[in-house]
């Protein structure tokens, strides 16, 4: 009686164990699929930020409309935010802007679809299921994205708003704010611009007349410099003067009819504003803030701390096309607002940079070594926006690729080559005997504010929520 008891026991012992290890396992294999799911759905978050920073990912049509900028303001220019500050954004969740269903095979080719779908690299843990965008619930925030992702029986759905960030476009390739005025001394404008406008505050001397490049939309779209070219000519670049222009005396004078004089005051240079504390905190939060002493050194996040500064070229360099610095901001020599004392000198000396570099200083631009081959794409033609009509051109000897703002001076030596766009608070000058130019080869993106290394748009805190 007491083994049969004792059998009895232990087998009542083992069905309990047996029982809880089924229930753990069915436990964890669901919690497994819930974070699974979760991971999906954040997948399809992140997949339309990046459709906002990178249009030409997002798929044609209705989607890349809607993800286009659609307003344009005086002081901001595109902006997804009208006059009063209400969102391009204004559909509900049973009416969104933009809705793509599973339950739709078409729908569910483009985000399952083993070859060509948007998640197929995660078709092993589960299936998108649906993806919303509609308007924002809170005021000031761009749009609201809804995305449910499921894996087995199980689905999970999340949402989040998503707020825009004011980032400043660069509508000219080259922007100098103070060009000297003093009329007995001038020198020929030491600059060559392709693919955009240059617009210069005050005079401008542009040396003989049939130097400077034409527009014409039958010229060749290519990677060759001006002083390649037999005759200088170009689709898009425009001269856009302040005060007047003045022509050097030639066997055969030319007046361009691409160059624009006696904009100020009416009607006026449209300038980009560079808001100096923005910036700064834009680059405290998303970039790299650095601050400098009067030795040259720049200290990261303000730590001007002995043997923690670095040299100019080691913040700026790039060792290879790809490696992008993101915004660096510069700060003055005592960190407030910039004017003429507290300028200083920063050596821009680096043979490949790649960033949005605001340097609040008067800049020594000397590029060492050749540069690198950079690829590129031409503006569309006036009158479209076709990613298919713009030109691949391979840049060669590209010493910038991006954005060099300069608040005081830009004084370049040797012949620096931009892919990207110059703006400077003061003048370009070029170094004494120094017989070539800088040229520049304006990117078409930096005019909607697509700035790289810049968020766009990122989640607003506290507006995840998950549903079941």
């Amino acid at each position: 009686m007491g083994a049969v008891l004792a059998m009895l026991i232990l087998s009542m012992l083992g069905t309990v164990s047996l029982n809880l290890a089924v229930l753990e396992i069915e436990s964890m294999g669901a919690a497994r699929d819930e974070a699974v799911a979760r991971h999906l759905a954040e997948a399809g978050s992140d997949l339309l930020v990046q459709w906002f920073h990178d249009p030409s990912s997002a798929p044609g049509g209705s989607v890349k409309e809607l993800l286009t900028k659609r307003f344009e303001l005086p002081d901001v220019g595109p902006s997804f935010f009208d006059a009063n500050g209400r969102s391009q954004f204004s559909g509900t969740p049973d009416r969104p802007d933009l809705l793509y269903d599973a339950r739709r095979p078409a729908d569910d080719r483009l985000m399952n679809d083993p070859s060509i779908g948007w998640f197929r690299s995660l078709r092993a843990l589960g299936r998108m299921l649906r993806l919303k965008v509609y308007g924002p619930t809170r005021p000031g925030l761009l749009c609201t994205v809804e995305v449910t992702a499921g894996t087995g029986r199980l689905s999970r759905t999340i949402s989040v708003q998503l707020a825009a960030r004011t980032i400043p476009p660069i509508r000219a390739g080259v922007q100098i704010a103070r060009n000297g005025s003093d009329l007995s001394s001038r020198t020929a404008l030491p600059i060559w611009l392709h693919w955009g406008d240059l617009r210069v505050k005050g005079h401008v001397d542009a040396g003989r007349g049939e130097e400077v490049p034409v527009k014409t939309p039958l010229a060749p779209v290519t990677g060759q410099s001006y002083a390649e070219m037999p005759r200088r000519e170009d689709r898009w670049v425009e001269w856009q003067v302040g005060g007047d222009v003045f022509y050097a005396p030639s066997p055969t004078p030319h007046v361009p009819l691409n160059v624009y004089a006696r904009r100020d005051p009416v009607p006026g240079l449209q300038e980009d504003r560079w808001d100096y504390e923005t910036l700064k905190q834009y680059a405290l939060r998303y970039g790299t803030y650095y601050a400098r002493d009067r030795e040259g050194l720049f200290y990261r996040n303000g730590n001007l701390q002995p043997g923690l500064g670095v040299s100019a070229e080691q913040a700026f360099e790039s060792e290879a096309v790809g490696d992008h610095h993101g915004l660096v901001f510069v700060d003055t020599l005592d960190q407030r607002p910039p004017h003429r004392e507290n300028l200083g000198l920063v050596v821009f000396e680096a043979d490949y940079a790649e960033g949005l570099f605001v340097i609040n200083a008067n800049v020594q631009f000397k590029p060492k070594g050749a540069g690198k081959p950079v690829p590129a794409l031409s503006p569309p033609p006036e009158g479209s926006t076709s990613l298919g009509a713009r030109i691949p051109v391979q840049l060669t000897g590209i010493h910038l690729q991006g954005v060099l703002y300069a608040a005081g001076d830009l004084i370049f030596e040797g012949a620096p080559r931009v892919y990207g766009a110059i703006a400077t608070g003061g003048n370009v000058i070029k170094a004494a005997e120094n017989p070539q130019n800088l040229e520049v080869w304006y990117t078409y993106e930096l005019r909607s504010g697509l700035v790289r290394g810049l968020p766009i748009v990122s989640m607003a805190p506290g507006t995840w929520h998950e549903t079941f």
